[in-house]
């Protein structure tokens, strides 16, 4: 018998956003699966520059979530609409409302649009919130009786490095009242089981890829100058000015190599200042923030990817990068560092290369040793393909997830019969 089909429910920070494409894939992947998904998100970016697969799976149908006025006056305005509706009087929506406990985020009413929009939408047997800063407002909701259905929340970066660690009372009731909590990497599971969350509700849960996307391709072997590829958004965590520093290594000691950075951030000016007193312009271009198109063409023409991720300073971190485990697929070496979860994926000599964070001087070692031997390079390549498939396909991975929520509905439905139904909790059928 095949099990029924889930009625999910997904709480996003923005939607569609080219940057989360794992989230598109997990939507994606549970309607081809047959399960029925609604998304809720109270802030829309543009739909003519999306993924292909928003307007082929019809995604904006799916959108729950009632519109949240830009300006102040009429989001202010719309909320004493809803307020002259049964929804707006729900316990979820006046909790929203509560200056005194949330502050500043009460006062944006985004919160209580939130709770309306869950309180009309209807039953669903699982609510996904992305990101922990959103768990901690589909606990409230949850809790409060805007939606009966099994909490689960996935951790994939600064909700879990920088959020937890300084606002770690913020998380206390998600922890304790989440079904389940879905770490990108062993090394987040190991430090959400640190705050208290029991060891039965933790299962880590990667960011896949889908691989029929990317044909394995092994490099040739390079033509000087080696052609080297960092793609992501220039900020701290990123690590990029290490890499630049580690090109002016190389120079020094008399290897030739070129760079393309794509991506775009707040700290592009700096490293195209910094590029600049390396004596570096002649060796990089800066290629700004690209589509998928163009990174994959990028990627067909390099000799090996850098991703040198560190610790920023604000303590935010990486989960796993998604563009390793693209590059991987893709065939194409990868240099890194031993930063978070990245280890998890990049093992040292074996499928890549990871120098310390923040080591310029190890990132250029590392970088003469793979680019002085392409003779090893299609056994890196193969072996780097071999664990994407394994261990991050994002058809498996959307398999194991079905079963992830079958289980945290039947630990919820048992945690029910123990505990009692506040009596404003009631079932709802769509409109």
């Amino acid at each position: 018998m095949m099990p029924r089909p889930l009625r999910l429910a997904y709480l996003l920070p923005t939607f569609p956003e080219l940057s989360n494409t794992f989230i598109l894939e997990q939507i994606t992947g549970m309607l081809d699966l047959g399960h029925e998904v609604d998304l809720f998100t109270d802030t829309l970016k543009r739909f003519d520059t999306a993924p292909p697969e928003v307007v082929r799976y019809g995604l904006a149908r799916r959108l729950r979530h009632l519109p949240v006025p830009a300006d102040r006056w009429d989001r202010l305005r719309s909320a004493a609409r809803l307020l002259a509706t049964p929804d707006g009087w729900h316990r979820a929506s006046r909790d929203a409302l509560n200056v005194v406990r949330y502050g500043r985020e009460a006062m944006s009413l985004v919160p209580f649009h939130t709770a309306v929009s869950f309180v009309r939408a209807g039953s669903y047997d699982v609510l996904h919130c992305h990101f922990g800063q959103w768990g901690i407002l589909g606990e409230r909701l949850v809790r409060h009786g805007a939606i009966d259905a099994a909490l689960v929340t996935s951790f994939r970066g600064a909700d879990l490095a920088r959020h937890v660690p300084a606002n770690p009372e913020r998380f206390q009731a998600l922890f304790a009242h989440g079904d389940l909590h879905l770490p990108v990497s062993d090394e987040f599971r190991r430090r959400l089981m640190a705050v208290g969350v029991p060891s039965d509700r933790v299962v880590v849960h990667h960011d896949g890829i889908d691989l029929t996307r990317f044909a394995f391709a092994p490099r040739p072997a390079a033509v000087l100058p080696a052609r080297l590829l960092f793609v992501g958004r220039l900020s701290e965590k990123k690590g990029a000015v290490y890499l630049l520093e580690a090109l002016a290594l190389l120079r020094q000691q008399g290897h030739d190599a070129s760079l393309e950075v794509i991506g775009d951030g707040p700290l592009a000016a700096d490293l195209r200042a910094r590029c600049t007193r390396l004596g570096l312009d002649d060796r990089v271009r800066f290629a700004g923030a690209q589509p998928q198109e163009a990174v994959a063409r990028a990627m067909a023409q390099a000799h090996a990817l850098v991703a040198p991720s560190v610790r920023a300073a604000s303590g935010d971190e990486e989960g796993i990068p998604t563009v390793l485990k693209e590059a991987m697929a893709r065939g194409l070496p990868v240099v890194s560092t031993r930063h978070s979860g990245i280890p998890e994926l990049v093992e040292h000599g074996v499928n890549g290369f990871l120098a310390e964070e923040r080591d310029a001087a190890g990132l250029a070692a590392y970088l003469i040793e793979l680019l002085g031997a392409p003779e090893r390079w299609d056994a890196l390549a193969r072996a780097g393909r071999a664990k994407v498939e394994a261990e991050f396909d994002t058809t498996h991975l959307n398999l194991d997830l079905v079963t992830r929520y079958e289980e945290a509905i039947e630990r919820r439905a048992l945690r029910s019969v123990r505990a009692p139904v506040h009596p404003e909790t009631r079932s709802r059928t769509r409109a």
